[in-house]
């Protein structure tokens, strides 16, 4: 679910916003079934955190594994297709799979390929760790006077959106020239949120 953040009155420059999407569910899907099928295990992409539990999930055998392979490559580049320009990448690929495309409804994994071989009550339950109630609260770190100054370095660089996904630790991808993927870890700490902001700065516009 994407939103938009402002801070107190007076903390960020008139007319400044932050969309935010901290669900992003196609993708915690698409991370999901990598986890539990073993796919795409050499993109270097950070771990998940947390780890879930994957409960009954196996990869179908109604194809060969190659298949489900290519198969969550595209849908993995699908996802952020809409994110991505230029030079910039879907984290973890070198490069833009053929029919990539830009991002449709039908392009969530269970609209395309159904939800055989996946337990989806476990799905479920991994979740709802990220549920606002349970999970990591960004809007401290975000308004937090702390982070202010290099988040509104970045805005005036051009950042307008922010998704953040479930992985371990630090992490940073510039997606574009306005917009920064990145993990609850990193987002959830004013520290790291420092750094990846400079990081996304500092990087070559497209």
């Amino acid at each position: 679910m994407k939103r938009s953040t402002n801070p107190a009155p007076g903390a960020w420059p008139a007319g400044m916003s932050l969309a935010i999407d901290e669900h992003a569910q196609q993708l915690r899907m698409l991370l999901y079934i990598r986890h539990a099928w073993g796919l795409a295990d050499d993109l270097p992409l950070p771990a998940l955190h947390p780890v879930p539990e994957t409960g009954s999930s196996a990869m179908p055998d109604e194809v060969e594994r190659i298949v489900w392979e290519r198969r969550w490559l595209r849908t993995w580049a699908q996802a952020w297709g809409g994110q991505t320009h230029g030079p910039y990448r879907p984290p973890g690929t070198g490069k833009i799979l053929p029919d990539s495309g830009l991002r449709s409804d039908t392009d969530f994994w269970t609209a395309q390929y159904g939800s055989a071989g996946l337990d989806l009550l476990a799905f479920d339950r991994w979740e709802q760790m990220f549920e606002p109630a349970l999970g990591p609260s960004l809007d401290p770190v975000l308004r937090s006077p702390q982070v202010a100054p290099v988040l509104v370095a970045a805005w005036e660089r051009g950042l307008e959106s922010l998704t953040v996904v479930p992985w371990a630790g630090y992490c940073m991808y510039r997606l574009s020239a306005s917009h920064l993927a990145t993990s609850f870890d990193t987002a959830a700490s004013w520290s790291l949120l420092n750094q990846a902001l400079a990081e996304w700065i500092r990087a070559p516009l497209a």
